[in-house]
């Protein structure tokens, strides 16, 4: 049987920082470095329909000596279609083993303001074995990340995949069509526009094969959860993973001072990864978004964040309820709202006994 695989490289914020990301995969002596940051963070000057962008990368070693100074712009148009997506820049950079500091800075050339942002990362004696499957689209000129792949509209929609180690070939899955790819070289720059279906789902993912082991791998898009960090303090952060943290880690998260904070969320998720030994841990991802989308759902009247609500927390443990049952202008009972999650043989009933929008939790007992 074959050995089966799944892979995620991600540099995770490690503190409070910005929403532009930083992503990294090492190859040989080089370094691929990728830049992504949300269209929808873009300043743009008043009666302007583009913005200038120069973006830098300040790379020091262990022994804070400069060892390499990256640049590049881009001039980023305003345009409705670019909403939720991600702008790239890819760098490279030749770098023997060692942990390096990268001072990120990132400045609007027409407006004046930049923001730097300090990183550090380390290169080992093993190269990535398989990178990020970037999907890379182009419209206008520009290249972008998309948010998703469905009534996606674009000029050039390429998958761009570097990998170190001997693949013999690759099955791309979009919907019910099936490409397989052999005679493969590194990097993969493969034109995936033929195959996407103007108003179709484009649901995508893709197998590496290398003798009898294959690798599943997910399309990169952009997502809003790789702001996390940016949107929640170290303090609301352990404060939510409260809601799926057993009783011991719950004691020694809530005990901690400041400055370990950051550290001890680190351990929490590496501790509670669902594929130890990769480097993608599923079970974060899944946890940021469901918080993020918590907050988009279930804030009320813009005072009290959704993730601190009865319904946000059962959300983010639980994810979407399988079916809602609601009687909001129920006779004689205060409005009420029942969540049911059949395969968890579980329902939660939460009723509004404010009248101001908050539903709160009526059997607790059932959480537990």
């Amino acid at each position: 049987m074959g050995k089966i695989i799944s892979l995620f490289l991600l540099l995770m914020p490690f503190c409070l920082l910005s929403a532009q990301e930083l992503f990294y995969e090492h190859y040989a002596n080089e370094v691929e470095m990728w830049v992504v940051f949300p269209y929808n963070s873009i300043n743009f000057k008043k009666g302007s329909d583009a913005a200038l962008y120069q973006v830098s990368l300040q790379i020091s070693d262990a022994k804070k000596k400069q060892v390499a100074t990256l640049e590049k712009s881009q001039i980023i148009p305003k345009r409705d279609w670019l909403s939720d997506c991600g702008i790239p820049m890819r760098f490279q950079q030749e770098l023997p083993q060692g942990s390096y500091n990268i001072i990120l800075q990132i400045k609007n050339k027409a407006m004046g303001d930049k923001r730097n942002y300090s990183r550090q990362f380390t290169i080992g004696s093993s190269s990535t074995e398989i990178g990020l499957s970037w999907i890379i689209a182009k419209r206008e000129g520009l290249e972008y990340l998309p948010h998703t792949l469905s009534e996606l509209i674009a000029d050039e929609v390429k998958l761009y995949q570097s990998y170190s180690i001997p693949l013999d070939s690759l099955k791309i899955t979009i919907d019910n069509q099936v490409l397989t790819v052999k005679n493969l070289q590194s990097p993969i720059a493969l034109d995936l526009l033929p195959y996407l279906q103007t108003n179709a789902q484009n649901l995508m993912n893709l197998i590496f094969y290398e003798n009898n082991i294959y690798y599943k791998m997910e399309p990169f898009l952009f997502s809003p959860w790789y702001a996390y960090s940016l949107r929640y303090s170290l303090e609301d952060q352990i404060r939510q993973i409260r809601y799926i943290a057993n009783q011991n880690e719950w004691k020694y998260l809530r005990q901690l001072p400041k400055e370990k904070q950051a550290e001890a969320i680190e351990a929490f998720w590496k501790t509670n990864d669902p594929s130890p030994g990769t480097i993608r841990n599923e079970l974060r991802e899944k946890f940021y978004q469901r918080v993020l989308t918590a907050d988009e759902q279930f804030t009320v009247h813009k005072k009290i964040a959704g993730w601190t609500t009865d319904q946000g927390r059962i959300y983010i443990k639980y994810g979407e309820p399988d079916d809602i049952y609601s009687e909001v202008y129920a006779l004689d009972k205060y409005p009420y709202i029942i969540w049911y999650y059949y395969d968890k043989n579980l329902e939660f009933i939460f009723a509004d006994i404010t009248g101001y929008g908050q539903y709160t939790l009526r059997n607790k007992d059932e959480e537990y």
